[in-house]
């Protein structure tokens, strides 16, 4: 099951042995000084823990509904964090999936669709954790304008 919130209530709610070094990064370090490293084109990696916790910090400009896409894992569970905006974020439970999944293993993602998508207003300083079992479509406009969005993805392997 999704968990949003504010970092305190992600630590709360989420398992903080899998979750701690997160919350922990994101009470700790410098994000800005990151971001400062971080254009549209162009994202940085961070390996917290190698290739079991890293995290992409990502600038961009929200988007249609329509051009979201519903994607899925498994290999890693997503926490993502906005630092600076707003977005939706779609999600529903693996089990709506409608039609075939195409697994990229190198990648570890799926795109998919539902019926029963969800959406949950994420701003500055909240989050969410997404487990395989929870899809999710991120980046999508709250109300008719596009806003900016720096947002980090962390990639915590299971």
């Amino acid at each position: 099951m999704a968990i949003f919130g504010t970092v305190e209530t992600l630590g709360k709610q989420a398992c903080s042995k899998k979750y701690g070094k997160v919350i922990e990064f994101l009470q700790t370090e410098d994000l800005a000084k990151h971001f400062a490293e971080v254009t549209p084109d162009k994202k940085k990696t961070v390996e917290i823990d190698g290739k079991n916790l890293f995290a992409i910090f990502q600038e961009y400009d929200t988007k249609f509904y329509t051009d979201a896409k519903l994607e899925g894992h498994r290999a890693y569970a997503d926490v993502q964090y906005i630092y600076e905006g707003s977005e939706i974020i779609g999600y529903c439970d693996l089990a709506d999936v409608q039609g075939e999944i195409d697994y990229n293993a190198e990648k570890d993602i799926f795109f998919c669709k539902s019926k029963n998508l969800s959406q949950v207003v994420l701003s500055a300083g909240q989050g969410a954790v997404l487990e395989p079992s929870d899809l999710h479509a991120p980046c999508m406009r709250v109300g008719g304008q596009p806003a900016h969005v720096k947002k980090i993805v962390f990639k915590v392997k299971l």
